[in-house]
């Protein structure tokens, strides 16, 4: 059992590595390299403060063992009707939501971000896609009852590597752009993202940008990076 879990561990930590490394170095993915990385894992999940990659690497460790219980006893979550976290168009998975926005409003290097995606969530606006399943959900307010679920629509099917690349503004040395409030953004339409997980996977969350939170002058500094 204790070796399960730690095959998992290694197996996962090492996938994420690697695809948000060859996001980083602009690489194709599965491309060899040397030396440190140009930026750290923490950058690359969208890091929503400063503790580095140990946090990240906790945060889906613990995940992934959550998961592996799950199975073990045989059943997903489903609490009072609620649904399973794995599913975008239930409550469950708003109430995920929920909590994750929540724990970015507590630090002050993503509060501004939480409240911004809030507003999104309030106003009918903010979208979140699951790239490699292929979905995509608009997010709505379980606590509002004018809101209700719009369902689950089909986009085209990606790994996170390209959808990443495909998507998010770079500057001139290849990093990327980061609005002031720290989210980043789509070069095609401007708009605000956050790549992180909720629940137990990753989701791509996307929202129109405010003025607010826009660089006041030219693309925003990239967040220093750490190097192994």
């Amino acid at each position: 059992m204790v070796s399960s879990i730690n095959s998992v561990r290694i197996w996962s930590s090492q996938v994420a590595l690697n695809a948000f490394k060859d996001v980083s170095d602009n690489r194709t993915p599965g491309s060899s390299t040397s030396g440190p990385s140009s930026s750290s894992l923490a950058d690359m999940l969208f890091s929503s403060g400063s503790g580095g990659d140990n946090d990240y690497e906790d945060d889906k460790i613990a995940a992934l063992i959550a998961s592996l219980q799950q199975t073990l006893n045989g059943n997903a979550p489903d609490t009072a009707g609620d649904g399973s976290v794995g599913d975008m168009s239930s409550k469950a998975f708003m109430k995920a939501l929920q909590e994750k926005l929540d724990a970015l409003k507590a630090s002050p290097d993503s509060k501004a971000m939480a409240e911004a995606m809030q507003k999104a969530i309030d106003a009918g606006t903010l979208t979140l896609t699951d790239a490699v399943a292929g979905d995509k959900i608009t997010a709505w307010d379980i606590t509002d009852g004018k809101q209700t679920s719009a369902g689950i629509t089909s986009v085209d099917k990606s790994d996170w590597t390209q959808f990443l690349k495909d998507r998010l503004t770079r500057d001139e040395s290849g990093k990327f752009v980061r609005n002031a409030d720290g989210s980043y953004i789509e070069k095609a339409t401007g708009a605000s993202s956050y790549f992180g997980m909720v629940g137990e996977a990753y989701y791509y969350i996307s929202w129109a940008a405010s003025a607010a939170t826009k660089p006041a002058t030219g693309p925003a500094p990239a967040s220093s990076t750490n190097t192994k």
